[in-house]
C-alpha cells in the first residue's frame, strides 16, 4: 500500500474546507480496498459529520477488508458529533493510517490508542504536506491565538501609496490571485478602518467564478468606519475593535449588524495582543491580515505574526510616496527564514517569524 499517495489524496479533500471548518480542523479521509479508493469524505464544518463518517457512509456493509486513510488522528471524544473511533470499530475496519496526531488534549494520541486496543492497526505516517497543513491548527491549540499571516504589497523603493496616501495599483494579476487564495485559506481577515476609508476594498474571495464572503475584523479605535463601505455588502460578519466610548457610534454600528469589541489602547493605538487573543478565543485558527505598513510592522515588532508575504513590484513611486515600514529598527533580523519566489512580473517573499 502506498501510504503517502493515499494520505495525499485525503489531504486534497481536507484542503477543500481549509478556512471554513474552524474552530474544528479541516480533515479529509479515503477508504481503500484492493488498492483502489472506494469512498472519500471531508469535514464540512462545525456540527457536520467528520471526514471518516462521510467516507464510511458511502459504503454499505462490512468494511473489514478496507483500509482507512485520514489526515488527522481519529477523534475519540463526544463533541457535537460522536467519536469517530466508535464508528471505525463498528464498521470492522482493521487498518487506519493518519498523517498528524491531533494536538487537542481530548484526543492527543488517545484515538490511536483506543483503536489499537481493539485490535486495529492504527499508525501515524509522516507526511510533510500534512504537517504543514495543520501548522495553524497546532498553533491555535497550543496558544489559543490564531496563526497570523500578514500581507503587504510594496514598490521597489518600499512605498505603498502616493504622497497623499492615495492607493496605487502596485502588483499584477498573479499577486492578486495569490492574495485571494490566502484569504480563502484563512478563517478570517483583519484590516483597519484607515485601509477601508482609503481603499474601500471588498475583502472577500474572488477566484475564477467563485465569490466568497469571509469573516472580517476591523481595527477602528475611534469608530470611524463609514457605513457606505463595500465591506458591508461583501463580508460574512464584521467585528470592530475600538477604544472609543461613543455610545452613539457603537449603537449605529450595532444596528447594522456589526459586533463592537472594546479593547485597551495607548496613544490611540489599540492593544494588538488583546485583539489577537480575542480573535483566537472566537475560534479563528488562521488570520489573514491586510492593513497597511503600520499594522504590518507593529504585528511583526510585537511578535504577533507567524508568517508574512511581501510582494515587490518592479516600479518606483518616488521619494514623497508613503513608506511601507515605520520601524527604526531592522525587524526583519528576527525572521526565522525568508524565501523568495516569483508572481508573474512581481517578486515575493514568504517570511516565517
Amino acid at each position: 500500500m502506498n501510504h503517502q499517495y493515499y494520505l495525499t489524496e485525503a489531504l486534497k479533500l481536507a484542503q477543500i474546507r481549509k478556512g471554513f471548518a474552524a474552530p474544528n480542523p479541516a480533515v479529509g479521509a479515503v477508504l481503500v480496498l484492493n488498492d483502489e479508493i472506494i469512498a472519500s469524505g471531508f469535514h464540512e464544518g462545525v456540527g457536520m459529520a467528520h471526514a471518516e463518517v462521510v467516507a464510511c457512509s458511502k459504503v454499505e456493509g462490512d468494511l473489514s477488508e478496507a483500509t482507512l486513510y485520514v489526515t488527522l488522528e481519529p477523534c475519540c471524544h463526544w463533541g457535537r458529533t460522536p467519536p469517530c473511533t466508535d464508528l471505525i470499530i463498528k464498521k470492522g475496519i482493521k487498518q487506519v493510517y493518519f498523517g498528524y496526531e491531533d494536538p487537542n488534549p481530548e484526543v492527543a494520541g488517545q484515538g490511536q490508542k483506543i483503536l489499537q486496543e481493539h485490535g486495529i492497526t492504527c499508525l501515524k505516517v509522516d507526511h510533510d504536506e500534512i504537517k504543514l497543513f495543520y501548522r495553524s491548527y497546532q498553533h491555535w491549540v497550543q496558544t489559543k491565538q490564531p496563526w497570523v499571516v500578514s500581507k503587504l504589497a510594496i514598490s521597489l523603493d518600499a512605498k505603498i501609496a502616493d504622497e497623499v496616501s492615495k492607493p496605487v495599483n502596485i502588483t499584477g494579476q498573479e499577486a492578486k490571485e495569490y492574495t485571494h487564495q490566502g484569504r480563502k485559506r484563512a478563517d478570517a481577515i483583519l484590516t483597519s478602518a484607515k485601509t477601508i476609508i482609503q481603499d474601500n476594498p471588498f475583502l472577500n474571495v474572488r477566484l475564477n467564478e467563485e465569490v466568497i464572503a469571509k469573516r472580517l475584523f476591523v481595527l477602528d479605535a475611534n469608530l470611524d468606519l463609514p457605513l457606505n463601505a463595500n465591506i458591508f455588502s461583501s463580508t460574512d460578519k464584521i467585528t470592530v475593535f475600538h477604544s472609543s466610548e461613543d455610545e452613539h457610534k457603537i449603537s449605529t454600528l450595532k444596528n447594522v449588524g456589526v459586533e463592537c469589541q472594546k479593547v485597551a489602547a495607548s496613544d490611540n493605538q489599540l492593544n494588538l495582543h488583546e485583539v489577537i487573543q480575542h480573535i483566537g478565543f472566537m475560534g479563528v485558527q488562521e488570520l489573514w491580515v491586510e492593513a497597511g505598513g503600520k499594522i504590518f510592522t507593529s504585528l511583526a515588532q510585537q511578535n504577533l505574526t507567524q508568517q508574512s508575504y511581501i510582494y515587490v513590484a518592479p516600479k518606483l513611486l518616488g521619494h514623497d510616496a508613503i513608506s511601507a515600514f515605520n520601524a527604526s529598527e531592522n525587524f526583519f533580523e528576527r525572521a526565522k527564514s525568508i524565501t523568495w519566489f516569483n508572481l508573474g512580473y512581481d517578486s515575493a517573499c514568504e517570511i516565517l517569524w
